[in-house]
């Protein structure tokens, strides 16, 4: 699986199933060889490879980041089977290249994808994608934030909170993903188009990054985790409550939690 969700309104887990082209729901306390309550699975779903999902408590759907598709899939909660979306994003005005990452904000009613760039040739330009919650079919983001200040070359998983967004950077091998300073591998001089600022150090091995949601453009994070203590990190999960951030450690095959009250301060 390249994604797992819990519904805290209905006790459940839901996880995505790449290889089958799947998403399924299991009740949270399952244990063992469980058949799955439900399987969205088959031709008219539209999913392809599935990666990161959310639950749209408020209104009640599923959002699924669709790496092969390069699309959003938005279904009912309790869809099941061979069943279609109520809308897709997808198509060339949207920009997004091998979404992996999702998060919605029902309050603001938008959508944000955090796109891999393309993986499939390795000439990796990811970035977040915000779109309005409702909608479908081939249509541009309302902003895009990408670009050499932002340090994002391969995101992954990703969580929303009050106003601000928060992303996994990672990489494969310091030569295809991770940071991407704003200036050449020698430090002689900015990449075509770079104006500055100094690069945020080296982060080949990927980063925690902070956004806020009205953020456009070429943006460094607000607030940023790097370094050896978080090598190559890919999926995300946040505590607001008790001000922790948690993700896996492709690097190291472990996981890491961050004690980081300051991210989630409003104001800051």
């Amino acid at each position: 699986t390249h994604g797992i969700t819990y519904d805290p309104a209905r006790d459940l887990l839901i996880a995505s199933e790449p290889l089958a082209g799947a998403i399924v729901t299991f009740p949270a306390g399952a244990s063992g060889e469980v058949a799955p309550l439900r399987v969205i699975q088959g031709p008219e779903t539209h999913i392809h490879r599935p990666y990161q999902e959310v639950v749209d408590d408020v209104h009640h759907e599923i959002d699924v980041a669709d790496n092969e598709g390069d699309s959003v899939l938005v279904f009912p909660w309790d869809a099941n089977g061979n069943q279609p979306p109520l809308r897709v994003i997808e198509g060339p005005n949207t920009g997004m290249r091998e979404p992996v990452g999702i998060g919605v904000d029902p309050v603001r009613n938008l959508i944000v994808v955090a796109a891999d760039g393309g993986t499939k040739t390795w000439q990796h330009n990811g970035g977040l994608f915000i779109f309005k919650r409702t909608d479908n079919g081939n249509v541009a983001p309302l902003r895009v934030i990408a670009g050499p200040h932002t340090g994002m070359k391969r995101t992954w998983h990703m969580a929303l909170y009050q106003d601000k967004i928060y992303v996994a950077v990672t990489s494969s091998t310091a030569a295809t993903g991770g940071y991407v300073p704003p200036y050449d591998r020698g430090g002689y001089a900015p990449r075509p188009g770079c104006t500055g600022p100094p690069r945020l150090g080296d982060n080949s091995r990927g980063f925690i990054g902070v956004w806020k949601i009205t953020d456009s453009g070429d943006v460094p994070p607000e607030f940023i985790i790097r370094g050896d203590a978080c090598p190559h990190p890919g999926d995300l999960a946040i505590n607001p409550a008790k001000g922790e951030i948690y993700t896996g450690g492709q690097e190291a095959n472990g996981m890491f939690t961050f004690l980081v009250p300051q991210f989630f301060s409003s104001g800051s």
